[in-house]
């Protein structure tokens, strides 16, 4: 990897940009159905790297690359990320540091609100276009993306919980530059989601 060199700024203001709109969303609620919060930075997230990758090649990291390493890197990560969760879930913590034990829908509208609305957009914005646009200014992609990962939960929706999205923020990360792609991280992120209704709720 190259020296790092400037901060790549579009990236990071389109970003911020995002993290912005849905915060608004949050405070001012609309009858409109596309500026609900979920469905807006599902969108936004989802649909604006495309902007930046328009008018070049498709980017590369919507090549599938080698299925052994793929499933390798996905089992290993996986099993990662799953025990590090339940040792952390198993300590004694205080409710603001606690993972999310409230009431928990059925598991079809899990699968999909966690796969097409949080994943599969997020994955695309922070592996995908926010980890290139790192590696191209030279600096270190995975933590640089899972560290805007992190303060987008935090600027959003602020809680010491949501602080320790940097964590699997970097495992994802890993995937991505295991796998060269971001179909092993979008596949972890919704199991690392689905963790908290998978384990059953509450101790």
């Amino acid at each position: 990897m190259k020296k790092p060199g400037s901060v790549p700024f579009q990236a990071v203001l389109l970003f911020l940009g995002i993290v912005l709109l849905v915060r608004l969303a949050l405070t001012h609620p609309s009858p409109f159905l596309l500026f609900q919060p979920d469905l807006l930075a599902a969108a936004l997230f989802l649909y604006a790297p495309f902007l930046y990758y328009r008018r070049g090649k498709a980017p590369p990291w919507l090549r599938a690359g080698n299925a052994g390493r793929n499933v390798l890197a996905a089992l290993a990560l996986a099993a990662g990320g799953t025990l590090a969760y339940f040792l952390y879930a198993w300590l004694p913590l205080p409710p603001s540091l606690a993972p999310y034990s409230g009431p928990r829908p059925p598991l079809w509208e899990m699968l999909f609100r966690q796969g097409l609305l949080v994943a599969l957009p997020e994955e695309v914005f922070f592996r995908g276009y926010l980890y290139d646009a790192f590696e191209e200014k030279g600096w270190e992609p995975v933590l640089s993306s899972s560290a805007l990962f992190a303060a987008g939960h935090l600027l959003i929706y602020s809680s010491w919980y949501r602080a320790l999205t940097l964590f699997p923020g970097l495992l994802l990360g890993g995937g991505r530059k295991i796998a060269g792609n971001i179909y092993v991280p979008i596949l972890l992120h919704l199991l690392f989601n689905l963790l908290p209704y998978l384990a059953g709720g509450p101790r």
